[in-house]
Parts: C-alpha cells; sequence; structure tokens
C-alpha cells in the first residue's frame, strides 16, 4: 500500500461503514444473527425445494406454488438466535422464490399444532408489491412458544395435521423448521405419535416426506452461524406425490429478476431525509475502493508478472466426469456426489452417482468452489474419516482420495447401518 492511496483507503472504509449503518438503523432486531451468511443457507433451501418438486413430476420455474412454512417453537426461549436464523431463512426464501399469484401460509406447532396469530392469514395471497409480502413477514411468522409450553414437538403429528389442513392441494410445499427433525418429548409425561401412527401414514398416501438423514429425518441441515458448524437447524420439506400447479406467465427466474429491478426505495427503506445519502455513500466508497484495489493490483503485475493473466482454466474429474470449476459462481456446487439408487432430478447435470452395492441411496457430499478451493461439505449423518482434508486447491494439478463413513437405510423400512464410501477425483487443466 502506498501513502498516496492509503487515506483514499481509510475514506472509503470509514464512508462503507456509515452506509451499512445508515441501512441498518432502526431496523435492528433484539436478537443479532449474521443475515448475510443467512441468506446463503436460504440458497440452499431454495434449491432443496426446487429438487423436492421436480422429483414429483412438477416445475417450481414455471408453475404457481403455495409456500407453507412450519416452525416448532418448543425451543424459542431457550434459543432465541436459532428461532431468528429460522425466521431470516424463511423470509430470505419467500422472498426469493414467490411471485404474483403464489401463496405463502405458516404454522408454529409444539406436540400439535397450535394457534399463533399469524395463522389468521393464511394463505397470504402473494402480489405485486414486494413491500407488502415483505410485511408479512413480521406477522406471519410465530415469534412466541405456545402458551403453557412445556417443551418438545412432534413432527409427524405436525405433518398430518398440516397437510390435513391444506385438504387436496396439488401445488402446496411444506418446509417444516426444527432444531431437529426427530421428534422429542418436552416432559416425561408426553408422547409422540410415532412414525406408525394411521393419520401420519394416510398424509404419507398423499405426501412425500422428503428425507436425507435415516437417523433424524430430516431433508437438509442448515446453520446458524457461520463460525461454528455445529449449531445447525433442520428443515424438513413435504411436497404432494404429483405436483400439479397453474401455469406461471413466464418462469419464475426472470419473474422474481424484474420485479426486483423494478421495486423503488421507499421512506421505510430509506430514513425520511437522507434518502439521497445511503446510494451517494455506497457510490463515493466503492470507487474509493475500486481506485485503491486497481493501484495495489497494478503495483502486483509489476512485479509478478500478471499471475492472474497467467491462470488457466481447471475441471474436477469424478467417476469419468468433469465439471469446469472457474465458471461455476462463488459458493456454489461445482458436484453433488450421491449412492447408487438416488433420485437426482434429471435437470441438474451436477449429480454424479457412485457405483458401490454396499452404499446407500442417499446423498453423500456437495463439492463447493469458495475462492480458490474446492470445499467438502459432507450431508447428514456423513463424515469426512480422519486424515480426508476439508478442502483442496481448484487451480492444482493433482489426485485426491476422499474417505467417507455415516449411517443410513440401505433399502426402505430398514434401520440405518454403518457405512464406508471412498471417492476417488482430480483436478486437471481444462483442455480447449
Amino acid at each position: 500500500m502506498t501513502l498516496r492511496t492509503y487515506p483514499l483507503f481509510l475514506l472509503s472504509c470509514a464512508l462503507l461503514s456509515g452506509a451499512a449503518a445508515q441501512s441498518t438503523s432502526g431496523t435492528a432486531s433484539a436478537v443479532q444473527v449474521d443475515k448475510t451468511f443467512l441468506a446463503t443457507e436460504a440458497e440452499r433451501l431454495s434449491s432443496a425445494i426446487a429438487e423436492a418438486v421436480t422429483a414429483v413430476g412438477g416445475d417450481l420455474d414455471r408453475q404457481h406454488v403455495h409456500l407453507v412454512f412450519a416452525f416448532s417453537t418448543g425451543h424459542f426461549a431457550k434459543d432465541p438466535r436459532m428461532a431468528e436464523a429460522a425466521r431470516v431463512v424463511a423470509s430470505d426464501v419467500a422472498e426469493q422464490t414467490l411471485v404474483n399469484g403464489d401463496q405463502l401460509s405458516s404454522y408454529a406447532w409444539e406436540m400439535s399444532v397450535w394457534p399463533h396469530k399469524g395463522q389468521a392469514l393464511n394463505p397470504f395471497q402473494v402480489g405485486e408489491d414486494r413491500s407488502a409480502l415483505r410485511a408479512s413477514f413480521q406477522d406471519l411468522w410465530p415469534r412466541s412458544v405456545q402458551a403453557g409450553s412445556r417443551g418438545g414437538h412432534d413432527t409427524e403429528a405436525a405433518i398430518a395435521q398440516i397437510t390435513g389442513d391444506l385438504g387436496e392441494s396439488t401445488n402446496a410445499v411444506v418446509v417444516l423448521l426444527t432444531n431437529t427433525a426427530a421428534s422429542v418429548v418436552g416432559e416425561r409425561d408426553q408422547q409422540t405419535i410415532g412414525e406408525n401412527d394411521p393419520g401420519y401414514l394416510s398424509a404419507l398416501e398423499r405426501w412425500n416426506r422428503v428425507k436425507t438423514s435415516a437417523t433424524t429425518g430430516a431433508t437438509l441441515q442448515l446453520q446458524v452461524d457461520p463460525d461454528r458448524p455445529g449449531r445447525t437447524f433442520d428443515a424438513v420439506i413435504v411436497v404432494p406425490q404429483a405436483f400439479r400447479g397453474e401455469a406461471l406467465d413466464a418462469s419464475r427466474a426472470d419473474l422474481v429478476r424484474a420485479v426486483a429491478g423494478e421495486a423503488p426505495l421507499t421512506e421505510q427503506d430509506t430514513p425520511a431525509g437522507n434518502r439521497w445519502l445511503l446510494p451517494a455513500l455506497v457510490l463515493l466508497g466503492g470507487a474509493g475502493l475500486a481506485a485503491f484495489f486497481l493501484t495495489r493490483r497494478r503495483s502486483a503485475g509489476g512485479a509478478g508478472g500478471g499471475r492472474s493473466a497467467a491462470r488457466g482454466t481447471w475441471e474436477l474429474q469424478i467417476a469419468g466426469r468433469s465439471f469446469p470449476v472457474q465458471s461455476v459462481p462463488e459458493g456454489e456446487p461445482v458436484c453433488i456426489i450421491c449412492g447408487p439408487g438416488y433420485p437426482a432430478p434429471p435437470s441438474n447435470p451436477g449429480y454424479v452417482l457412485l457405483s458401490g452395492v454396499d452404499l446407500p441411496p442417499v446423498k453423500l457430499l456437495t463439492i463447493r468452489r469458495t475462492g480458490s478451493a474446492l470445499t467438502l461439505q459432507p450431508d447428514l449423518d456423513v463424515t469426512l474419516e480422519d486424515g480426508t482434508p476439508p478442502s483442496f486447491p481448484a487451480g492444482k494439478d493433482a489426485d485426491y482420495t476422499i474417505n467417507l463413513k455415516g449411517r443410513a437405510a440401505t433399502k426402505p423400512h430398514l434401520p440405518p447401518r454403518p457405512f464406508k464410501a471412498t471417492v476417488n477425483l482430480a483436478v486437471r487443466p481444462q483442455e480447449n
């Protein structure tokens, strides 16, 4: 860093800090969570929802949906940070997914579904006004435990009751968010209905519960904090046996982008009297930072010979298939490794199904691009064996052996059993 660029750098940082303070002033909740990190978790959940719909014959990008969130509330008082993380993820998924003509509902449950305040709004009709959608989150989501709560939650009872309330709907997607998908009692005299309950089994005749965890029954595990991998909550996705929704006027992705591009700033979004200040601070601060880093890059180029220009393109090779690395957006999967027989969506070519008679038909591992590295993300009930690195360089010609272990049922209705898997992969320069 030169003396000439250092003051500009400090000024830019100060201005951007002021902009951040302006954007959050008056909107901070009592419980602080990392909303930037949770936005990435929401993207993971959105992808899982789309996959679940595809697996039952639907196309979320082309059909209307009734998105239903259910929150287990028994732990809200003991773990308000996890409760807030679940609400933030639900809000992000709804805002990223829903378009004019869709519906949104919310339920709360402990040992059974209980009538929280927001349930009276079910189903909320999504219109063109995105500010109305965002405002609905404050009213829809439950924010307290059930009156007289004794803790605990019965996931199977909630699924039976919520799907019963939805009746013959064929375009509803139920997402249950809970500290653990496994049903648990709060006190000894409580009892869960179990997976053999006639009401629950009747629900499964019309609905499909997406399970990737043989022990908890979760579809997806979501992280609360970026620096604490063990702090997680579960998502359980339930979809109709055959998804049928009214056709959208255009693709969902295009509709969401169009609405986001047309959404103007309002006085609620930016404090009155300072509506010009936030954009000005961001632009000025961004310009300063751009100048600073451009100067650094030029200096580095003169000394180091243009490292980025000399960098080639690389691909990940696994099971006879190749996946380009550089074209994958930051944080997104390069590929998803599964056991034989896993119901991979045909529309997603990023799934790799391994061979091996002893492997269960479950999702094993997701490989993501994180900067200049490829990061290994084991799925639920799967861990990396000792000695297996959690990440490796995305731009180094090398071979790697990934050893996994976990527990899963190899066939339906059988108890889970331990398994091990070895995955051989390589990073190679991409041939032109």
